[in-house]
């Protein structure tokens, strides 16, 4: 029995580097499969060897397929967060005075109402100030009068691209100045 022992016992010594290695580790960490490599170090047949081999290509196949699926589950869950926040970022600014509903009434207040009588957040209304006379005007046009963007170019006599530029600098702008004083 000693024998047997001591060849086991060598056989991993001579073989210690690719021992290390962290498949064939978590493979002989198995002892149903620690006990196939024993078997074929002492009987080493053919059928035993290859008893060896192909629960060792299962093993490895396994690892593999769980290496992969994580690294799907990784990258895709980085793409989620970065849409997530790019939709987040998208729409910056929400009026507080009740825009969006379609009420006949809420149509009637808001008529001849600028995008600064409709603001009741202090803070809103100090950084809304700042914003230069056309980015508050296309801001203005968009959430309080609903137009679109080609309309506003139209109105203003420039591109739509140049409107979408002012507004998302608008919106950064005011992203930054409410963030700020949030700090």
């Amino acid at each position: 029995m000693s024998n047997e022992y001591q060849r086991i016992e060598e056989f991993f010594c001579r073989n210690m580097e690719q021992i290390k290695n962290p498949i064939i580790k978590s493979f002989l960490a198995d002892a149903q499969n620690l006990y196939l490599v024993q078997k074929a170090i002492l009987y080493p047949t053919d059928r035993n060897m290859k008893m060896v081999d192909e629960t060792f290509q299962s093993h490895y196949i396994r690892v593999r397929t769980i290496k992969y699926v994580s690294n799907l589950i990784y990258f895709y869950s980085l793409d989620f967060d970065k849409k997530r926040r790019r939709l987040q970022n998208r729409y910056l600014l929400i009026v507080d005075n009740g825009l969006l509903e379609t009420d006949s009434t809420r149509e009637g207040d808001r008529i001849g109402k600028g995008l600064l009588d409709t603001v009741e957040n202090e803070k809103l209304f100090i950084s809304l100030k700042k914003l230069t006379h056309k980015q508050l005007q296309i801001l203005e046009m968009i959430y309080v009068k609903d137009c679109s963007i080609k309309v506003i170019a139209e109105t203003l006599q420039t591109t739509p691209q140049n409107i979408s530029n002012l507004h998302r600098k608008a919106l950064k702008k005011l992203h930054h100045m409410l963030r700020k004083e949030e700090k």
